[in-house]
């Protein structure tokens, strides 16, 4: 069965410059999300999920950050030529975009209402008075009470797990074909989390919508994706179908995060964890930037960094698979 490709990055590199010298933050990324499809990407703070996101958005704050190399294609247009206004109307219409903390996205100036309603009046040239109405049904969609009242409301007013409904509200009101989910469930508590996610899902299913989310939290992934990428340090790690990984993990970093997952058989035991920490990296960092850490390593690896291999229906960037291909 052919697939329909619905977004296209290739070779994506965007680089900050500091003081300390060029962070290479996403470098070399490169994936595919087909037509309702959940593709999700993990990996721990500092690994580059929210900046490949943010990079397909072209929301890249220049300076200090630029994206210097790659294509971006949505619906096979190249949205890394696209001028800043084409780009405006892309965002919230045809991508939209869950950001990480809602209480900081959201403008505490205005009504939550107000917030929907202009990107209905931008995107749909309807007035407002038709904007309202389909603001209060995406607030009733999202599993508000009393939408009526609660779009007067402030992000002040609503509590973390509301004002996480009210932005999906506002990512989904256009019904794009791609929403972008950067840590959703993050500061909510479990059964919050479990709501959101099983909303997603929902309107996923509901709008025929492909789903990008991003997540440090290996269980929301084996609940909602089809697929996964592991991200560290800026460099995919592993890349595959979500039950081939939860099954046959092959890289040693996607080994650690899914031994650090608690379960029901610990007893008592201690949490696995990875020791050490992301690496400073810039560009003219040797070797594979997981090297210090893992407890596979080689002298090869901290000189040589490893090409990303196909192994089976996946994709490794590992030095012990160079001669299993």
């Amino acid at each position: 069965m052919n697939r329909e490709i619905l977004l296209e990055v290739n070779d994506l590199k965007t680089y900050f410059y500091t003081v300390d010298g060029v962070v290479p933050a996403v470098d070399g990324v490169s994936f595919t999300i087909s037509k309702g499809e959940t593709l999700g990407i993990v990996g721990e703070s500092g690994s580059g999920k929210s900046v490949t996101a943010r990079s397909i958005m072209r929301l890249i704050p220049n300076p200090p950050g630029k994206i210097v190399s790659g294509s971006i294609k949505f619906k096979d247009e190249e949205l890394l030529t696209k001028k800043d206004s084409e780009m405006r109307m892309i965002r919230g219409s045809k991508i939209g975009m869950i950001f990480q903390d809602p209480m900081t996205s959201l403008n505490p100036l205005f009504t939550v209402g107000d917030q929907i309603i202009e990107a209905l009046c931008i995107h749909q040239n309807i007035d407002k008075k038709e904007a309202k109405e389909k603001a209060i049904e995406a607030l009733r969609m999202v599993g508000i009470p009393s939408p009526e009242k609660r779009i007067n409301n402030y992000p002040h007013q609503m509590s973390g797990g509301m004002r996480q409904r009210v932005m999906i509200a506002m990512a989904l009101v256009c019904s794009p074909d791609l929403l972008i989910a950067d840590e959703p469930t993050t500061a909510l508590d479990v059964t919050i989390q479990a709501q959101i996610l099983d909303l997603i899902k929902d309107m996923k299913n509901m709008l025929n919508m492909s789903v990008m989310i991003i997540t440090h939290d290996l269980g929301v992934v084996a609940d909602i994706a089809d697929s996964v990428i592991v991200m560290y340090a800026g460099k995919m790690m592993e890349y595959g179908r979500a039950f081939d990984m939860f099954s046959n993990p092959l890289h040693p970093y996607t080994k650690g995060l899914l031994d650090s997952i608690p379960t029901l058989s610990m007893e008592g035991d201690r949490l696995k964890s990875i020791e050490g920490s992301l690496p400073n990296v810039t560009l003219d960092y040797k070797g594979c930037r997981f090297a210090d850490r893992c407890s596979e390593r080689c002298e090869k690896c901290f000189v040589e960094e490893p090409p990303l291999i196909k192994v089976n229906d996946s994709y490794v960037r590992c030095h012990k698979y160079l001669n299993r291909r």
